[in-house]
């Protein structure tokens, strides 16, 4: 049967697309086609658009195909095709009695919370071998590779022959599927075409984003939509090249798609004990040990969000339930202690934490529980089979959840449970969908949510959340330059900086942060105790519209052959006002939409208040003495405003009542003793304000889990710079370790430079930079110690959703 398209999307204003394919390798799932004549088999484009999950930990049998053909013969002989490797690598290959091609990414893809859109254009008349196959990941053509080699000068491939052609399976064998989503699926037989003809870069956002493909398909070529589910290959051409289904059924269909991205649980926690299938929705632990994973998608501080779970395989004790929780790192251990956890148990109590009370009745194997979060409210309510169990309320939950931080949670032992986000009511084994919505008329559910409220996907975030920063570029952006003796203007900034961090990438030298309230060329040095240097018109000229003049060949800033990086703010364009929120009066240049002050004052030496000009109460303080050495000073929320860390140091976090008066900031000031590194007498001062922007920045802590599977932080947000600290250790390796998406532009990322001291920079495969935060891949102590605390602050290239609902691609 066809099931209707369910539910708005969230593509505003462009062009969108309904559905999806979910494949399940489990299930040897697969789309094939014999063509009847042969097309061109030296020039034809593939664009696809798919959301991964993850490879299983030491499978080397595992290549995701995403097309491939084969001579028919079933000997895995002679065969072509395209796929993700088991190291998570775009991966192309071929081989006729030789290989005749094969390329192999440098970068991996491990991203599983969103979208990739990959086109692959083959063209080998090309006199140039390099020409002859181009890959594109999202817009941007791929360069790099760890092997390369190109098919000959007119090579033909099996692609567009009259052998077996595949979907999501491996060629001439009956192994390795994809795993995943496929979404906007087109072959074009004859052209090698250019992303740009399935795709644009938003204008507001800059995020890569699907469009209609207007142009033709050639003999062979098709266009699978997966909007008919009574037919899962149906050519959408124009051409009637329909694809057969193979252990694909029409509940395999889902809304779950690059313009409307929904929640899955998230195999990056990482997944304790659990494994994923069913494109992660389906968790499975036989084992007895506890365990379990958190959600793609955090609930947002607003609003009201549903989702169902069904219940496949549980025992009667309290070992296992349906839970919400603070989306934080668990070890085993703590997973057992259900630390962190407000859950519907199976013997029909519910457990806080680690106490049990009665709550409910008991559930079984079929049961569909609901789960309604109000967190507007911070009320919790669970459903079995759609009648409520009773208001869990935020007097019961206090103490025990992060509200600023909590999501869907699966967790406990010898269970198997299934998650409906709103993809697809026929995950309680249902013959027909149920269709019913949520609130805004999005969805798929079995039972129909309470009403108002909303399912976890990016059309829905968009409408509650409504980002006020869609292009994190506008406000925070990197900019690499080039050394030349002379003057030298570095353009391309985006705005006006504010505030300029600057750091030679190839010679040991201190880092320069210069700011507008202070004055051109007013130079502090993050990895330095030093005073405030002048180096107007010796190093530095002035701040510009789009960025700023340097002179001079000093190798710290401007030498010949010198590469250089710059992190650029925006304030308020240099107007500074004065302020008299606190007991000392400050100059304050603020920007209340980034979150982000310059404030300037003269210490007192007596306990003091500082206006900061932000409204909101600051999660971030870095202050230096500008007249004395000193160290820097720097407070955050997610430690507590009784200890300190200092910037030009390894130092462990420190209690100090001196620096901040043990005294968290307000929405108006900051507070601060009698220590000269924040209030000398008559001496001047600077403080540069952080508050958290929801889609744009955030200033958190992770604990460590000293495994290379490390620990998931979630942002809300991709990344473009990143700068943690181990604050429970003093060691060399506790750096404060800087990261960011324009040196690195790929993943792992694993160019870095030091806040603390003035050496070159490094490389360290540490981590992945991903659509909704970034993930630890070191057991490094200083980066990822285990049962250890991390502090970070983090600034955005775009959110998870932008305002008018364009979802971020993967990364």
């Amino acid at each position: 049967m066809v099931f209707p398209i369910l539910g708005g999307n969230s593509a505003v204003g462009g062009y969108a697309i309904d559905n999806s394919l979910r494949f399940n390798d489990n299930d040897s799932a697969y789309l094939s086609r014999t063509p009847s004549s042969a097309g061109n088999r030296r020039t034809f484009t593939l664009s696809v658009w798919f959301k991964l999950t993850v490879n299983p930990a030491g499978d080397s049998n595992y290549e995701r195909q995403i097309l491939s053909a084969d001579d028919g013969t079933g000997g895995n002989n002679n065969f072509d095709y395209i796929a993700i490797n088991n190291t998570n690598k775009i991966f192309i290959f071929g081989y006729e009695g030789a290989v005749n091609q094969q390329l192999t990414s440098t970068q991996v893809l491990r991203d599983t919370s969103a979208w990739y859109h990959l086109v692959v254009a083959f063209d080998t008349t090309q006199v140039t071998a390099s020409n002859r196959i181009k890959v594109y990941l999202n817009g941007n053509q791929i360069t790099a590779f760890d092997t390369a080699s190109y098919p000959s000068l007119n090579f033909q491939t099996r692609f567009n022959n009259t052998n077996p052609q595949y979907i999501g399976k491996y060629p001439d064998s009956s192994t390795q599927y994809f795993d995943g989503y496929m979404a906007e699926y087109h072959f074009i037989d004859g052209q090698a075409l250019s992303p740009t003809d399935f795709g644009e870069f938003d204008e507001d956002s800059g995020i890569w984003k699907p469009i209609e493909y207007t142009g033709t398909y050639g003999t062979n070529g098709f266009y699978l939509d997966f909007e008919n589910s009574g037919s899962l290959g149906a050519d959408q051409s124009g051409n009637g090249n329909n694809f057969t289904p193979t252990n694909l059924a029409s509940t395999d269909q889902t809304t779950d798609t690059p313009t409307n991205n929904f929640c899955t649980l998230n195999p990056l926690t990482p997944v304790v004990t659990h494994t994923l299938s069913e494109a992660n929705l389906k968790s499975t632990n036989s084992s007895g040990t506890h365990g379990g994973a958190n959600s793609t998608i955090n609930y947002p501080t607003s609003g009201k969000w549903y989702h169902e779970v069904r219940i496949n395989a549980e025992d009667s004790s309290k070992g296992q339930g349906v839970a919400i929780g603070s989306n934080v790192y668990r070890t085993v251990t703590q997973w057992g202690n259900y630390n962190f956890i407000v859950g519907y148990m199976s013997d029909g109590t519910k457990h806080i934490d680690t106490g049990y009370s009665t709550y409910g009745t008991a559930h079984n194997v079929g049961d569909i529980i609901g789960v309604a979060y109000n967190a507007d409210d911070q009320e919790l309510t669970f459903y079995h089979n759609n009648t409520s169990q009773g208001i869990i309320t935020t007097s019961e939950m206090d103490g025990q959840l992060d509200f600023n931080n909590l999501c869907p949670v699966v967790f406990g032992r010898n269970i198997g449970q299934t998650f409906n986000f709103g993809q697809d009511s026929s995950f309680a084994g249902a013959t027909t969908r149920q269709n019913n919505t949520d609130g805004n008329g999005e969805g798929d559910f079995y039972y129909t949510p309470p009403s108002g409220y909303l399912t976890l996907n990016t059309s829905n975030l968009a409408t509650v959340l409504s980002p006020t920063i869609d292009d994190g570029s506008q406000y925070f952006n990197t900019k690499l330059y080039s050394g030349n003796n002379t003057t030298n203007p570095i353009t391309g900034v985006g705005f006006a900086p504010d505030f300029t961090w600057l750091k030679a990438r190839n010679y040991a030298n201190a880092h320069f942060l210069l700011d507008t309230t202070r004055g051109s060329g007013q130079v502090l040095f993050s990895s330095s105790t030093t005073t405030e240097t002048d180096f107007q018109g010796t190093r530095w000229q002035s701040f510009d519209s789009d960025g700023f003049t340097l002179t001079g060949s000093d190798s710290s800033t401007n030498i010949s052959g010198g590469n250089y990086v710059t992190w650029n703010w925006k304030a308020n364009g240099g107007t500074t006002s004065s302020n008299t929120d606190g007991s000392i009066t400050s100059t304050v240049q603020a920007n209340t939409t980034a979150g982000f002050s310059i404030v300037t004052y003269t210490g007192t030496g007596a306990n003091a208040t500082v206006g900061h000009g932000l409204g909101k109460a600051l999660d971030m303080i870095i202050v230096k003495n500008r007249d004395r050495v000193e160290s820097w000073r720097v407070g955050m929320t997610a430690i507590g405003f009784t200890k300190q860390l200092l910037l030009n140091a390894v130092d462990a976090a420190s209690t100090d009542s001196l620096v901040w008066q043990d005294t968290a900031p307000t929405s108006s000031v900051f507070s601060i003793g009698t220590r000269n590194a924040v209030n000398a007498s008559g001496e001047d001062l600077v403080a540069y304000c952080f508050a958290d922007v929801e889609g744009y920045s955030k200033f958190g802590s992770y604990t460590g889990n000293g495994s290379n599977d490390g620990t998931f932080v979630y942002t809300g947000f991709r990344p473009s710079f990143i700068m943690y600290k181990n604050t429970s250790r003093s060691t060399a390796g506790a750096i404060w370790w800087m990261w960011d998406t324009t040196r690195d532009t790929r993943n792992p990322t694993d160019l870095y430079l030091r806040a603390n001291d003035s050496l070159a920079e490094g490389s360290f495969d540490s981590l992945d930079i991903l659509s909704n935060g970034f993930k630890l891949r070191t057991s490094d102590g200083g980066q990822n110690a285990s049962g250890e605390t991390i502090i970070y602050m983090a600034f955005a290239e775009n959110p998870f959703v932008t305002s008018t609902g364009i979802p971020v691609t993967a990364r």
